[in-house]
C-alpha cells in the first residue's frame, strides 16, 4: 500500500480531525482541522490514466499542473512521470485549502484514523504504535511534502519513522531506553547542549561532575544519529529531582552525593574570598570550596 492511500483512507475514516496545541500565549487549545476533500476541488476531473505520483490506476484526477506548483523539487520520487493527473489520495496529500490548512504543516499519523499529535502524543505513537499498517510522520520544518517520502509499517516493534525527509529506523525497545536517559539528563540541561556535546560549565558542577559523566558516557555513541534526533524532537523533560536520583540510582548505579550546608566556616570563606584573601588554612593545606575543587577538575578534564 502506498503511505498517501493510506493516509487518505485514514482521513476518511475520521470524521473530525482534531490538534491539541497551544495559543500564541501558551495556554492549552483545541481545534478541528479542516483539509481540503480532494472529490470537491474544482479540478477533479475524470481520467482513465495511471496517478503522476504513486503510479496506480485512478477513475479521476486532478491535472498535474494544477495540482503542483513551479516551487515543487521532488520530481524524482513521482512513479508515473508521463502521467498528466494526481489521484484523490496523492492530491489529499499535497493540497492546500483556502484557509492555508495543509497536511505538510503538521506531523501525523495514519493508521484506523489521522491523527494530528503535538510532541507529548507523538512521544506516546512511537513508544507504543498503533496496529499495523500505519505511517508516523514528523513535520520539522512545517514546510516539505513528506506524506510520500516514506513506507507504510507492518511492525509495532521495528519500523521506521519519517523524520523530515529522512527515513529513521525505531526498534522500540532501544528507543524508549534513550528516551529515558534523555528526559533525565534534560533536568539539568538544554536539548542543545546534549545534541551537541557543548555544554555550560556551571550547569555541568550544579549537576555534578559525576553524574554528567555517567549521563554523556551513555549519550556520546548515539550524538549526530538520526534517531537521537528523534528522540530530542518528541522528548519530555524530567521536572523532579527525586525521579532523577531513581533514574541514577537503578540505571546508572550511581548515587550522587548532595550538596554539603552552607555552614557558618563556609560563609566566611566566601566573604573572605570576595575581599581578595586566601579561602582558608587547614594546618598549612588550602581548604577551597567544593565547587572551586569541581571546577578546576572539570577543567583538567577538558583539557
Amino acid at each position: 500500500m502506498e503511505t498517501t492511500h493510506l493516509i487518505y483512507q485514514a482521513w476518511c475514516n475520521t470524521p473530525k480531525v482534531i490538534q491539541k496545541t497551544k495559543d500564541s500565549k501558551g495556554n492549552e487549545i483545541t481545534r478541528e482541522l479542516q483539509f481540503l476533500d480532494p472529490l470537491t476541488d474544482k479540478n477533479m476531473k475524470e481520467t482513465n490514466g495511471k496517478c503522476f505520483m504513486c503510479g496506480h490506476d485512478m477513475e479521476c484526477g486532478v491535472p498535474v499542473k494544477k495540482a503542483i506548483k513551479n516551487t515543487f523539487t521532488d520530481w524524482n520520487r513521482m512513479k508515473n512521470i508521463t502521467g498528466t493527473h494526481i489521484c484523490p489520495a496523492c492530491y489529499f496529500c499535497i493540497a492546500t485549502n483556502t484557509n492555508k490548512v495543509a497536511l505538510r504543516s503538521f506531523s501525523h499519523v495514519a493508521a484506523d484514523k489521522l491523527y494530528i499529535p503535538n510532541r507529548i502524543e507523538l512521544r506516546d505513537f512511537i513508544l507504543h504504535p498503533p496496529e499495523p499498517p500505519f505511517v508516523i510522520d514528523l513535520a520539522v520544518s512545517q514546510k516539505k511534502h513528506i506524506c510520500f517520502k516514506g513506507d507504510v509499517q507492518y511492525s509495532r516493534d521495528i519500523f521506521h519513522v519519517q523524520f523530515e525527509e529522512m527515513p529513521v529506523l525505531v526498534e522500540r525497545k532501544s528507543f524508549s531506553e534513550l528516551l529515558k536517559l534523555i528526559e533525565h539528563f534534560l533536568y539539568g540541561f538544554t536539548k542543545t547542549e546534549i545534541s551537541t556535546g557543548e555544554y555550560q560549565t556551571p550547569r555541568i558542577l550544579k549537576f555534578g561532575i559525576e553524574a554528567w559523566e555517567a549521563f554523556e558516557e551513555k549519550v556520546k555513541p548515539h550524538r549526530g544519529t538520526p534517531l537521537l534526533d528523534v528522540v530530542m524532537f518528541v522528548a519530555q523533560k524530567v521536572e523532579e529531582e527525586e525521579k532523577l536520583k531513581c533514574y541514577m540510582d537503578s540505571e546508572l548505579k550511581i548515587t550522587p552525593l548532595p550538596a554539603p550546608p552552607l555552614s557558618s566556616t563556609q560563609s566566611t570563606v566566601a566573604a573572605t574570598k570576595r575581599e581578595g584573601r586566601p579561602a582558608s588554612i587547614c594546618g598549612d593545606k588550602l581548604n577551597d570550596s567544593q565547587e572551586q575543587v569541581q571546577s578546576e577538575r572539570l577543567q583538567l578534564e577538558l583539557f
